[in-house]
């Protein structure tokens, strides 16, 4: 069974993960973000493919949208005949290795690689990706001089058209790649070794099923563990969970006959699950903080999207761009629940225009909460810098937002049913179980965060009924993400009478 870079890399991380992919890729677990992982990387090599000049690609796929392999193999010793300078996806097969090059640059000395990655950091999982392509192509005799790694620049701004020699970052990793180089051969007919199995092997839980990438396996492979176990312990390293397991301190019991140390939240996770005790309200706790607010007050949620390639000037490559925000407010002491909402022309930047719907919507010191403010708070600072005729009124609005969170992360208020996170998503069900209408799974296209970026996104270009509906879907998603926190504020009251 052949091998590819994506299939060795997998394999060098954990054998059985490729093993999985093979024989049972039903077993993973969905990623809804994966998709526009996948389309940005796409976006961003087919953007690169211009980084040294001229090129010609050999990309071909079938009637099915697959990759025509065989064709590209064709096509790249074609264009290699012909000396072409650049030739990108220059496809590459030898001992049962395959491989397609970003860019394949034709130098003095041989030829250079070039491995494009959306990313902003360098990872060693792409060292292992390049010593992989060098060895795949030596094997088939071509003589690699350098090897280098394109990733994003963080730091780049867009003003017009995307300049792509400022938007990618180059360097040379042909030392780096070195030692791992060595290991290719060996690791290689080890994966084919392996890929041969038709029963599942074993392989223990460790480090491997988060690091370098969260596996899609781990509901499966861990399926036997008790729940709750030292995995799910509040804010617990992986790596301390993984030692706690080879040390067989895996339930909450064996967490408590070990004596392993434990911090305050973690202890009081595990006191609530062995002894089934009822919510805690820390009363004094829960009055304070609600004693800081005023009215008339509102909750506030934003939308973002973030994208590899900035789309719109002013933009840098993954800045969080709000869309959305959803607006619940009470003007006065038992006042009414009123709601406003906004949701950005999906085809133009939407930044302005939202931005001056806020400050209409939110009146100078008014008194603002959100859950987890720190993200509210840097969406509007971004507003405020990108536009300094407005900056005054964001900032006013960032300065008088409290946060709902505080009340869950400071203990003042735990429920078993949290299991330790103090997400919303967590929190809302604790306080309100089996409620239908704050459960984000009756919701109709968007269910959460990824989704409404997807969707928000999938919208440009779209026009009708369909345009109209999820547009319509992604206002009330937004909606119950603020109505959520009317009705735990109002929770928190009740608690303390």
């Amino acid at each position: 069974m052949n091998l590819s870079k994506s299939r060795y890399t997998r394999f060098c991380q954990c054998p059985k993960m490729l093993w999985q992919d093979i024989y049972h890729p039903e077993r993973a677990e969905a990623d809804p973000s994966l998709a526009r992982r996948f389309r940005e990387g796409s976006e961003a090599g087919d953007l690169a493919m211009g980084l040294l000049g001229d090129f010609v690609e050999t990309t071909v796929l079938r009637q099915d949208g697959s990759l025509d392999i065989s064709a590209m193999l064709k096509d790249t010793q074609k264009y290699l005949s012909e000396g072409r300078e650049n030739i990108c996806e220059a496809a590459f097969s030898g001992n049962g290795c395959y491989c397609a090059v970003d860019i394949l640059h034709k130098c003095a000395d041989g030829y250079e690689i070039y491995e494009v990655k959306s990313s902003t950091e360098l990872k060693e999982a792409y060292l292992l990706d390049a010593a992989y392509q060098r060895h795949v192509l030596e094997t088939c005799g071509l003589k690699i001089a350098r090897v280098f790694l394109v990733n994003i620049n963080n730091r780049y701004v867009r003003q017009g058209e995307v300049d792509i020699h400022a938007l990618f970052r180059i360097h040379d990793v042909t030392q780096e790649i070195a030692p791992f180089c060595a290991q290719v051969a060996s690791n290689a007919a080890r994966a084919m070794a392996y890929l041969a199995q038709s029963k599942e092997p074993g392989m223990p839980i460790g480090e491997q099923c988060f690091a370098p990438y969260a596996c899609a396996y781990w509901k499966y492979c861990s399926r036997d563990l008790p729940s709750p176990n030292v995995f799910d312990l509040y804010n617990i390293r992986n790596k301390k969970a993984v030692a706690c397991l080879r040390q067989g301190i895996v339930s909450f019991d064996d967490v408590v006959r070990s004596g392993v140390p434990l911090d305050g939240m973690q202890r009081r996770q595990v006191e609530f699950e062995q002894l089934a005790l009822p919510t805690h309200v820390d009363k004094p706790g829960v009055k304070a903080f609600l004693q800081g607010l005023s009215y008339p007050l509102y909750f506030l949620d934003f939308e973002t999207f973030q994208t590899c390639i900035p789309l719109y000037d002013g933009l840098r490559p993954y800045q969080q761009v709000p869309f959305q925000y959803s607006l619940h407010y009470i003007p006065e002491k038992d006042g009414e629940l009123l709601h406003k909402e906004f949701l950005a022309d999906e085809n133009l930047d939407p930044r302005r225009d939202l931005a001056l719907r806020l400050v209409e919507d939110i009146p100078a010191g008014a008194c603002v909460l959100a859950y987890n403010k720190s993200f509210e708070c840097m969406v509007i600072k971004q507003l405020a810098e990108a536009f300094p005729d407005l900056a005054q009124r964001l900032l006013n609005i960032r300065e008088n937002i409290h946060d709902l969170l505080d009340v869950f992360r400071d203990g003042f208020v735990y429920d078993r049913a949290m299991g330790g996170s103090f997400s919303i998503k967590k929190v809302l069900p604790a306080l309100f179980p089996d409620d239908p209408v704050l459960d984000y799974h009756n919701l109709a296209d968007v269910h959460n965060g990824t989704e409404a970026t997807d969707t928000y996104l999938a919208l440009r270009g779209m026009a009708g009924e369909e345009r109209e509906r999820l547009r319509r879907s992604l206002l009330a998603y937004c909606g119950l993400d603020t109505l959520a926190m009317v009705m735990l504020w109002q929770r928190l009251r009740e608690l303390c009478i």
